[in-house]
C-alpha cells in the first residue's frame, strides 16, 4: 500500500476559504526514517534489484516499494512505475496483483489532483475485489474516494464511501482501530458539515473511544476540535470551550505545531462567536506570529483576516492594515504554491501522456504493419487453396447432390408405396370384415326366428357381440390413416383446386389408392353409380375434362411433384 488514508484534521485549501468548510488534508504517511541520501541510495538498489528479479512477483514488489518512494517527490517516475506494475499484474493474471496495481495506479493519479482518473480506477478496484476480497485494498479504496467527493464539496457520497470502508475495518488490531478511529471522525465531521448534530455525536464518541484504547494523542486531539465545533453549532458553548482547550493541552505535550496553530485558531474562533475579542485577539495574534510554513499558511490567512475585521471594529486602522497584509500575503502564497504545483503536476502528466503516446503509435505502426504482412499471405494462400479446391470439388459435390436426391426420391416414393399398400389392406380388410359380419348377423337373424325362446336368446347374444365389432367409424380412421401416411396430399390439392368439396377430396384419396369403385362403394355405402358420377364431376373440376390422362395416374404424379419440390426446398 502507498498511502494508509487516516484524515486527522479538516484544513482549508483554496484561496479564502473558512476553516468550517472542511476539506480533507491527505495524509501521505510516508514515514522517513532516512535522510534523503539515504533514500536515494536506497532508490538506487531498488532500481538494481528490479534489474536482476528474476519472477513476476519480485518485480511487483520492487516496483511498489519504488512507487512509495517516489509517490511524493516524483509523481511523474511513480505513475511510469505505477503503469508498470499494472502491466506485470496482467502478465501474472492474479486478481488479488490486478487490484493492488490498479490501487496504486489510482493513489498517483490521486497525488497529481487527476481526480477524475483516480476515481476511475479506484471504483475499478472496488468492482474487482468482488473475485478477491481484501481488506486493506477495499479500505483504501473506499476512503480515498471518500477524500475526492469531499474534496469535490460532494459530503453525502463522500460518507458512502466512509461508510463502506468500515465494513472492512473488522479486525481488532492496533492498526485498524487507528483507521476506523480516523474513517469515523471524518463521518463525524460531515454530517457536522450538513449540521446533522446528532449523528456526527455518535460517530465522534466511537471515534474518540477508539483513539484512547491505542492512545492516538493526535487523532485525540483531532476530535476533540470536531467535538467542540458541534457543541458550539449547538449552543453549548462550556462544552465546546472544554474540548477544545483539551485539545490544545494534547497538542503541547506532543509538540504538534500544525496542530497548535490549528487549535489557537478554534480557541479564536469561539472567543470571536462570543464577541470576547480581546481573548480571540491573543490566540489570532499566536498563529500570525508563528513561521509562515505550508502546512500553516491557510490558517494564518483567516487568522489575519479575523485579526482584521477585530481591529477595524476597534478602530484600530494600523493594525488592520498589517492584519490585512499578513492575510493577502499568506493569500497569496498558498495561491502560488497551489499554481506552482499544478502547473508541475500538469507538466509531469503531459510529458507521460507524450511519452506513453510515442511509444503506443511506435507500437501500434510495428503491430500494424507485422499483421498486414501475416494477413497479406495468409490471405493470399487462403484463397488459391481455395479456388483450387472449388474447382475441383464443384463438380463432384453437384453430381453427389444429384444421386442423393435422386436416390432419396426413390427411397421415399417405395416407401410410400409400401404404405399406400397396407393402407389398402387394412381398409379393405375391414370393409371385408364389416361385410361378414353383417351377413352372419342375418343368417342368425333367420335362424333365431325358428328356435325356442331360449336359443333365440343365446343367437341373439351371439348377434350383439358380432355387431359390436363393426367399425361404424370407418371413414372417420381411413382418413387418419391416410393424412398419416400422405401428410401433404390434401394441401397440394387444396393450393390447387380450392372449390373440392369434402366428398371429392375423400373420393381422391381412395383414388390415390387405386381402389376400385366397388371398394369405394363398400367402404362409403354409395352406389356404385353414383362413385362414377362423382369421378366425372371430379375430373371437370381437376381441368381433365376433353383429355387422355388417367384420373389416378394424375393424382399421383400430383403428390410426386410435392415430394419432389420438398426435396430440392
Amino acid at each position: 500500500m502507498i498511502v494508509t488514508f487516516l484524515i486527522r484534521s479538516f484544513q482549508a485549501k483554496k484561496k479564502k476559504i473558512s476553516l468550517n468548510k472542511p476539506i480533507v488534508f491527505i495524509v501521505c504517511a510516508l514515514l522517513f526514517f532516512l535522510n534523503t541520501n539515504a533514500q536515494n541510495s536506497k532508490k538506487d538498489s531498488l532500481k538494481t534489484q528490479l534489474k536482476l528479479a528474476n519472477t513476476v512477483e519480485e518485480q511487483f514488489k520492487i516496483t511498489v516499494e519504488l512507487i512509495k518512494l517516489n509517490t511524493k517527490t516524483n509523481p511523474a517516475l511513480a505513475l511510469t512505475y505505477a503503469e508498470e506494475l499494472v502491466e506485470l499484474a496482467n502478465i501474472n493474471k492474479s486478481d488479488s496483483l490486478i487490484n493492488k496495481a490498479n490501487l496504486n495506479l489510482a493513489t498517483v493519479y490521486l497525488y497529481l489532483e487527476n481526480f477524475p482518473k483516480s476515481l476511475q480506477y479506484y471504483f475499478k478496484v472496488i468492482n474487482n475485489a468482488q473475485k478477491d476480497t481484501d481488506p486493506d485494498v477495499l479500505v483504501s479504496a473506499y476512503v480515498n474516494s471518500g477524500n475526492i467527493y469531499v474534496f469535490k464539496s460532494d459530503y453525502k457520497n463522500g460518507i458512502a464511501k466512509y461508510t463502506k470502508a468500515l465494513d472492512y475495518l473488522k479486525a481488532k488490531t492496533k492498526l485498524n482501530f487507528a483507521r476506523k478511529a480516523g474513517v469515523l471522525n471524518n463521518i463525524g465531521s460531515l454530517y457536522k458539515e450538513i449540521k446533522e448534530y446528532s449523528k456526527a455525536m455518535v460517530y465522534l464518541n466511537e471515534a474518540i473511544k477508539l483513539s484512547k484504547q491505542i492512545n492516538d494523542q493526535g487523532n485525540i486531539a483531532n476530535i476533540l476540535n470536531n467535538q467542540g465545533q458541534v457543541y458550539q453549532h449547538l449552543g453549548k458553548n462550556d462544552l465546546a470551550l472544554q474540548r477544545y482547550l483539551e485539545a490544545m493541552e494534547i497538542r503541547k505535550k506532543t509538540n504538534d505545531l500544525t496542530g497548535l496553530a490549528t487549535s489557537n485558531f478554534r480557541l479564536g474562533q469561539y472567543y470571536y462567536s462570543i464577541k470576547n475579542f480581546a481573548i480571540a485577539e491573543q490566540y489570532f495574534k499566536k498563529i500570525t506570529s508563528t513561521k509562515n510554513d505550508s502546512g500553516s499558511l491557510s490558517v494564518i490567512s483567516q487568522a489575519s483576516f479575523y485579526l482584521y475585521n477585530i481591529y477595524k471594529q476597534q478602530g484600530k486602522y494600523k493594525d488592520a492594515l498589517q492584519s490585512i497584509e499578513v492575510h493577502k500575503n499568506a493569500n497569496d502564497s498558498l495561491f502560488n504554491e497551489a499554481r506552482t504545483r499544478k502547473i508541475t503536476q500538469l507538466e509531469m502528466q503531459f510529458e507521460f501522456d507524450r511519452v506513453q503516446n510515442q511509444q503506443k503509435i511506435k507500437q501500434r505502426e510495428k503491430d500494424l504493419y507485422s499483421w498486414l504482412i501475416g494477413i497479406t499471405l495468409v490471405l493470399s494462400l487462403a484463397i488459391i487453396s481455395l479456388l483450387f479446391f472449388l474447382q475441383k470439388n464443384k463438380a463432384k459435390r453437384l453430381h453427389l447432390e444429384q444421386n442423393h436426391l435422386k436416390l432419396e426420391k426413390q427411397n421415399l416414393e417405395k416407401d410410400i408405396e409400401l404404405k399406400d399398400k397396407e393402407l389398402t389392406t387394412q381398409v379393405l380388410h375391414l370393409v371385408q370384415k364389416n361385410e361378414l359380419i353383417d351377413v352372419i348377423s342375418e343368417k342368425l337373424v333367420d335362424i333365431k326366428s325358428n328356435m325356442n325362446t331360449e336359443s333365440q336368446q343365446q343367437v341373439q347374444k351371439v348377434i350383439t357381440d358380432l355387431q359390436s365389432n363393426l367399425q361404424p367409424e370407418l371413414l372417420k380412421e381411413f382418413k387418419l390413416r391416410f393424412q398419416h401416411v400422405h401428410n401433404d396430399f390434401f394441401n397440394t390439392l387444396n393450393e390447387k383446386f380450392p372449390d373440392l368439396s369434402p366428398s371429392e377430396l375423400r373420393l381422391c384419396a381412395f383414388l390415390k389408392l387405386n381402389l376400385t369403385t366397388k371398394e369405394i362403394s363398400a367402404i362409403t355405402n354409395i352406389s356404385p353409380k353414383s362413385i362414377e358420377i362423382a369421378r366425372t364431376r371430379l375430373r371437370k373440376k381437376l381441368n381433365l375434362t376433353g383429355t387422355d390422362t388417367n384420373l389416378v395416374t394424375f393424382l399421383s404424379q400430383l403428390e410426386q411433384a410435392s415430394v419432389h419440390q420438398n426435396l430440392q426446398a
